[in-house]
C-alpha cells in the first residue's frame, strides 16, 4: 500500500460494508417510484427531517471535506470563504427569498420555472448550464472517492474513481430522488459521527482550541492571518503577511473576495440539485424552514474539517501542495485515530461524496431526461419520461467520470462549475419573481452577456495572475493551474455586473417587441408573489390566480 497503514485492508472493507448498504437502500426506493414525480422529487413528500438531511447532506461533499481541509492548511480561513462559509448565507438567503415561491410553483426542475417564465429559448439556456455546472460537480466528487481508495488500496486513481462511479450509478438509478433522500440522511449521521471523532482527537494535539483560534500568519502555508475574513493588508505587525485576498491587492483582492463570497452564496441559488431538494418538500413552511436548519449544520459541521486542516499544519507543515489538497483529513485518520473509528472517519468522508455526487447526478439526469428529450418529442409521456430520465444516469455519469479523469482536482472544479450560474443564470432566476418587466430578450442578454463576458474579463486578468502566481512552485515558472483559477474567479464579478445590465438595458428597451410574460406555476396559473418571506410559517399561500391571457401583464 502506498501509506504502509496496517489496517487499511478493514477500512476497504468496512467501505464495502457501506457500498453495500447503499445499493440496499437504492432497491428498496426503487419500490416506491411510479412516476416522473416521485423520481424526481420524492412525490412532494418530504418533512422537515429528510429535507434538512438531504439539503446538508448535498452540499457537504467533497469541496467543503477535502478541499476545505486543504484550503485552511495553505490559506487559512480566507482560503474556505467560497466554502462552508458562503454557503450559510446561499442557505439563508434562499429560505428568506425564494424557497416559499419556489414549492408553490410545484414545477419539477428549474427549467420548466425559466422556461414558464421566459419560453424555450430561455429554457434550453438554462438546462445546459445546469447540466454543466452539475456535471463539474459530480466529476469533484469523484475524485475525491477515487484518492480515498487509492490510498487506502494502492490502486490507481483512475480505478477509484470508476470504482465509485459505478456505485453510484446504481443505487440512483433504482431510486431517483427517493433513494438518494435516504442515503443523504443514513450518510449524514455517519458524518457528523466521524467529523465529531475526529476533531475530539484533533484539538488537544494543537493545544486547545485557544491556539487554533489565534489569528497568526503563521498558521497556514501562505502566511496570511489565520482567521481573516477580509483582504488582509500589510503592516507593522504582520510585515510578512500577503496583502489582500491570496496575495492579490487593491481591486483585484477586493473582487478575488466578493467572488468568495459570491460564487457558491448566490450562484448555487438556481442550481437543480438544490432547489430540487425544496421542490420536493411536503410545503412551503417545510421548505423554508429546511433551508435554515441546514444553513446551522453545514457551518457547524462544515467547519471541522477547516480545523482539522489548521491543526495538521502545526503537525506538518512540510506537505505539498497536492497533498494538502487531497490528503489531510486521510492522514488525520491513519496518524490518530484507532483503527475502529479510523473506519468510521474514512466511511464518513465517503459519505460526504456520495451523498452530494448522487444529488448532482440526479439533478443533471432530470434536466437532459425529463426537460431535454421534451423539446426534441414535445408528446412524450410521462412513463416514456421517466424512462428516458433513468437512462440519462449512467450518461450523465460518464461525462462527469470524463472530467474527473482529465482534472483529477477537487475544490477548484467544484467552485467553477457553480461560477457558471453565477454569471449566466443567476441574474433571470431572480428577476423571474420579482421583477414584471423581465422579458425573454433580456433574460438571453443576461445569460450571454454573462458568459461572454466572464471569458473576455478572464482573458484580460490572466496575464496579471500569472505574474501574481510565478515562482510558487519553482523560480522563475508559472504555476498555471493557480493562475488560471485565479482569473476565472475574479473575472466573474464583472461578468455578474454585466449579467444584470444586460438584464436591465435589454429588457427596457424591448418591451413593446417582446411582452414579458407573467410568472406561472406548473398548472398554468398565475404565481401570486406575496407571502413569499420565508419568516411567516403560519399563515397560507392565497389560491393560485387563472392567467386569461399568457401574454399580458397587469
Amino acid at each position: 500500500m502506498e501509506n504502509g497503514y496496517e489496517y487499511g485492508n478493514w477500512v476497504l472493507f468496512g467501505l464495502a460494508i457501506y457500498m453495500a448498504a447503499m445499493l440496499g437502500i437504492g432497491w428498496y426506493a426503487s419500490k416506491r417510484v411510479k412516476n416522473n414525480s416521485d423520481y424526481i422529487v420524492a412525490g412532494r413528500r418530504l418533512g422537515v427531517f429528510f429535507c434538512t438531511g438531504t439539503l446538508f447532506a448535498t452540499w457537504f461533499g467533497a469541496g467543503t471535506c477535502m478541499g476545505g481541509a486543504g484550503n485552511a492548511y495553505l490559506f487559512g480561513n480566507q482560503g474556505v470563504i467560497f466554502d462552508p462559509w458562503s454557503a450559510v448565507p446561499c442557505l439563508i438567503i434562499t429560505g428568506m427569498i425564494f424557497g416559499r415561491l419556489m414549492r408553490r410553483s410545484k414545477f419539477l426542475t428549474v427549467v420548466d420555472m425559466m422556461e414558464a417564465r421566459y419560453g424555450k429559448g430561455v429554457g434550453i439556456a438554462t438546462m445546459i448550464s445546469l447540466a454543466v455546472a452539475e456535471i463539474g460537480f459530480v466529476g469533484a466528487q469523484l475524485v475525491g472517492f477515487g484518492a480515498i481508495l487509492h490510498y487506502f488500496s494502492g490502486i490507481p486513481l483512475t480505478m477509484g474513481i470508476l470504482i465509485s462511479t459505478v456505485i453510484l450509478v446504481i443505487y440512483t438509478y433504482l431510486g431517483g430522488m427517493w433513494a438518494v433522500t435516504l442515503t443523504d440522511v443514513f450518510q449524514m449521521i455517519i458524518l457528523m459521527v466521524g467529523m465529531v471523532a475526529m476533531l475530539y482527537v484533533a484539538v488537544p494535539l494543537a493545544g486547545g482550541w485557544s491556539a487554533i483560534f489565534n489569528n497568526d500568519p503563521a498558521g497556514n502555508w501562505c502566511a496570511i492571518n489565520q482567521w481573516s475574513f477580509v483582504p488582509t493588508p500589510e503592516s507593522a505587525a504582520n510585515p510578512d503577511g500577503i496583502a489582500g485576498f491570496f496575495g492579490y491587492t487593491g481591486h483585484m483582492g477586493w473582487l478575488y473576495w466578493a467572488a468568495a463570497w459570491l460564487t457558491i452564496g448566490i450562484g448555487c441559488i438556481p442550481a437543480q440539485d438544490y432547489m430540487q431538494r425544496l421542490l420536493a418538500a411536503k410545503d412551503e413552511k417545510t421548505a423554508s424552514i429546511s433551508c435554515y436548519l441546514s444553513a446551522l449544520l453545514y457551518i457547524t459541521v462544515g467547519m471541522m474539517p477547516v480545523i482539522i486542516g489548521m491543526i495538521y499544519f502545526k503537525i506538518n507543515p512540510n506537505l505539498s501542495i497536492d497533498d494538502a489538497m487531497s490528503k489531510i483529513l486521510l492522514l488525520m485518520a491513519v496518524e490518530q485515530l484507532p483503527v475502529v473509528w479510523a473506519v468510521i472517519f474514512v466511511s464518513a468522508l465517503v459519505a460526504a461524496l456520495m451523498s452530494s455526487a448522487d444529488s448532482a447526478i440526479l439533478a443533471a439526469a432530470s434536466l437532459i431526461g425529463y426537460n431535454g428529450v421534451k423539446y426534441f418529442k414535445p408528446d412524450t409521456t410521462d412513463e416514456a419520461s421517466l424512462k428516458y430520465t433513468r437512462l440519462c444516469v449512467p450518461i450523465v455519469t460518464a461525462f462527469s467520470l470524463a472530467l474527473a479523469l482529465y482534472f483529477q482536482v477537487i475544490y477548484n472544479l467544484m467552485v467553477v462549475a457553480w461560477t457558471i450560474l453565477l454569471v449566466g443564470i443567476f441574474v433571470p432566476f431572480a428577476c423571474a419573481f420579482f421583477w414584471k418587466k423581465a422579458n425573454t430578450y433580456g433574460a438571453l442578454a443576461a445569460f450571454f452577456g454573462g458568459v461572454i463576458s466572464w471569458g473576455i474579463f478572464y482573458l484580460i486578468y490572466l496575464p496579471y495572475t500569472k505574474a501574481m502566481e510565478t515562482g510558487i512552485l519553482e523560480e522563475g515558472v508559472v504555476y498555471f493551474e493557480w493562475a488560471m483559477w485565479d482569473a476565472l474567479y475574479i473575472a466573474s464579478m464583472w461578468a455578474l455586473l454585466t449579467s444584470l445590465v444586460c438584464m436591465v438595458v435589454v429588457s427596457l428597451a424591448t418591451q413593446k417587441v417582446n411582452t414579458p410574460i407573467p410568472m406561472c406555476d406548473v398548472d398554468g396559473n398565475r404565481l401570486t408573489v406575496v407571502d413569499w418571506v420565508g419568516i411567516n410559517f403560519r399563515r397560507k399561500h392565497p389560491e393560485p390566480v387563472p392567467v386569461v391571457e399568457r401574454g399580458s401583464i397587469k
